[in-house]
């Protein structure tokens, strides 16, 4: 008899725990995928990629946004000829992301004729305070010289409705 109840016991408790955690199966991750370029004639510069969001209820802390990618800058070694000659410029992506109206975190990744692949979160430890959006944004620095520098049009990214 007395087995029965620690059962009955265990089988109850563990229907508590199972009906206390719903909303965490609730919760959903959403791949958005992401592109900006240089602006210029020739798109020396160019990144492209997944933004992973998670969306719904959940008790756990807000976490970050995972970005996995690659930016590249021209001319690279499979470019068929002389498509864009080499400039003496590198390419940089910066992922600046926002709560609300505050910058929570900012990752920037550079490549020189040729592609880098990146794989990051960002916001990781922000807890409760969730990312709204993501701004993407490819510039181009001097490699030996000083500036000008310029960057192509910059891509905003909002983060899905829950």
């Amino acid at each position: 008899m007395k087995r029965l109840t620690s059962i009955i016991v265990l089988g109850a408790a563990a229907t508590a725990v199972a009906l206390a955690l719903p909303t965490a199966a609730n919760a959903a991750t959403v791949s958005q995928a992401f592109a900006a370029n240089s602006g210029d004639s020739c798109h020396y510069g160019s990144t492209s990629g997944t933004l992973t969001w998670t969306v719904g209820p959940s008790p756990l802390p807000a976490g970050g946004v995972p970005v996995s990618g690659k930016v590249s800058d021209r001319p690279l070694p499979v470019d068929p000829g002389p498509v864009c000659s080499d400039d003496g410029y590198s390419s940089t992506v910066t992922f600046t992301a926002y709560s609300g109206t505050v910058v929570a975190d900012q990752q920037s990744r550079t490549a020189n004729n040729g592609t880098v692949s990146f794989s990051f979160t960002l916001a990781a430890g922000l807890g409760t305070k969730p990312v709204s959006r993501i701004v993407v944004q490819v510039c181009r620095n001097p490699v030996v010289t000083l500036p000008p520098s310029y960057c192509g049009p910059a891509v905003t990214y909002l983060a899905p409705a829950a």
